[in-house]
C-alpha cells in the first residue's frame, strides 16, 4: 500500500472513530441528564415532608405546554415507572430506594463511558500521529525530487 493509499485510509479511519466519539460524548450528556433529573425527583419526594399538615397544589401537565392547578391527594404514595409504560404504586421511601439504585446504574454507566472515551482519544491520537508522520515522509520525499 502507497503512503498515499495509507493517509486515505487514516483519515476515515480517524472520522470513524471521532464520530464514535461524538456519539459517546452525546451518550454521557443524556446520562448527565437522567442523573440530574433523579436527583431533583428525590429532592422533590424528601419536600413532600415539608407541608405536614397542610395541603399540597401542584401543576399537572396536561399537554401542548398546559398546565392544571392540581391538589396532590396522598404524599405518601408514589407511582414509579418501571418500563414498557408500566408503574407500580411505591412508598416515599422505596420510590427514593428505587430512584437511587437507578442513578448508580446511571453512574456505572458513565464511568464506562469515560473509560471508552479516553481510550478512543488515545487511538485518535495515535492515527493522527501515524498521518503526521506519513505527511512529513511524503513531504521530504517531495523535496529530495525537487532537489534532484
Amino acid at each position: 500500500m502507497s503512503a498515499e493509499e495509507r493517509l486515505y485510509s487514516l483519515a476515515a479511519q480517524l472520522k470513524m472513530l471521532e464520530a464514535y466519539l461524538n456519539d459517546l460524548i452525546a451518550r454521557e450528556a443524556t446520562i448527565v441528564r437522567f442523573v440530574q433529573d433523579a436527583r431533583l425527583a428525590i429532592d422533590a419526594i424528601r419536600g413532600l415532608d415539608a407541608k405536614d399538615g397542610g395541603d399540597l397544589y401542584t401543576l399537572m401537565p396536561i399537554g401542548m405546554g398546559v398546565y392544571v392547578h392540581a391538589k396532590v391527594s396522598t404524599k405518601d404514595k408514589l407511582l414509579v415507572s418501571v418500563g414498557s409504560g408500566v408503574a407500580i404504586e411505591k412508598s416515599r421511601e422505596d420510590a427514593i430506594a428505587y430512584i437511587e439504585s437507578r442513578v448508580k446504574e446511571l453512574e456505572s454507566a458513565l464511568i464506562s463511558i469515560s473509560n471508552q472515551k479516553q481510550e478512543l482519544q488515545s487511538r485518535i491520537e495515535g492515527v493522527r500521529g501515524e498521518m503526521n508522520s506519513i505527511m512529513q515522509q511524503m513531504q521530504g520525499e517531495e523535496r529530495q525530487r525537487q532537489k534532484g
